[in-house]
Formats: C-alpha cells, sequence, structure tokens
C-alpha cells in the first residue's frame, strides 16, 4: 500500500525518509529521546509493571502491535505529512503542524494537557529528527518501543 501512495504522490520511499541513508544517526537520536524521556518518566511516575505481562505470548503480541501502531503514526506524521509540507510550505510549517496534528491523535490516550504537552514535544523532536537525517527509520524503531515500553509493560 505505501508503494501505491508514493507511486500516486510522485514520492520515492527515499523521499519520506524510508532509506538506509541517515540511518544510523536517526536511531541514534531517537533512541537517546527515549532514553531520557523513559529516565523522566520512572523518576517522576510510579510506574509498575503491567499485569498482562505474565506471559511471553501477551508480551510479543503486545511489542508486534505497539510495533505497528509507531510504524504507521511515523510514516503518516513524519514520512507523509511532514516531508510534504517541508516541500510545500519550509521546515517551520511542517514541523509545527506534524507536531500539532500528532498531540491531537492523542488526545483521547493522555486526556490531561500536560500529557498532550508531553506527546507534543516527543512528536516535535522526532520530527526534528527526521528532518535534519532525512530518515524516519530510526523513528519508526524508537517509537514502537517506546509504545511498548509505556503503553503495554508498565502502567501508572
Amino acid at each position: 500500500m505505501l508503494d501505491r501512495m508514493t507511486k500516486y504522490n510522485g514520492r520515492s520511499l527515499a523521499e519520506i525518509g524510508l532509506t538506509s541513508k541517515g540511518f544510523l544517526p536517526s536511531l541514534g537520536n531517537s533512541m537517546a529521546l527515549v532514553l531520557s524521556f523513559s529516565l523522566t518518566r520512572f523518576m517522576v511516575a510510579d510506574l509498575k509493571l503491567s499485569p498482562y505481562a505474565g506471559s511471553w505470548e501477551v508480551v510479543v503480541f503486545h511489542l508486534f502491535l505497539w510495533s505497528l501502531s509507531g510504524s504507521g503514526q511515523e510514516m503518516l506524521f513524519r514520512g507523509l505529512i511532514l516531508f510534504s509540507l517541508n516541500r510545500w510550505k519550509g521546515w517551520k510549517i511542517a514541523l509545527l503542524v506534524s507536531t500539532v496534528l500528532f498531540g491531537l491523535v492523542h488526545v483521547q490516550r493522555y486526556q490531561t494537557l500536560s500529557g498532550i504537552i508531553l506527546v507534543s514535544v516527543l512528536g516535535a523532536a522526532w520530527g526534528w529528527i527526521a528532518l535534519k537525517t532525512k530518515n524516519i527509520v530510526g523513528t519508526i524503531i524508537a517509537h514502537s518501543l517506546f509504545n511498548f515500553i509505556f503503553a503495554f509493560l508498565f502502567v501508572s
């Protein structure tokens, strides 16, 4: 399906950040962001291991589920929206619009203003990394890991 979308839009996979070029800086910066956010979250919140993480089958299922969520969101918000708006309106508008939309998508999950702001800041940072590296593969991996850790593995 992604191949058809890029053909329809006249964009190659590299133009939406699905490339090996820039992968290591994208992954390194994205994982550093996840690590720093995770350390902060563990210090501030009273997190506990999810009661659903009792069997390997459930853990593997949720790892797969949250990996799909992270990859889908990164391809949409960074790969398609951010890079398309960057070509059309410039990086500032592109980063702002993709960040606001990313935050709005997470309103139902986070429901508090502070939670929405935090996830928006995280989305803005991933957007900045994607713009600088022209690669979303690293942000996909980091976003998927983040989703798995904080949407399934640990609960407050």
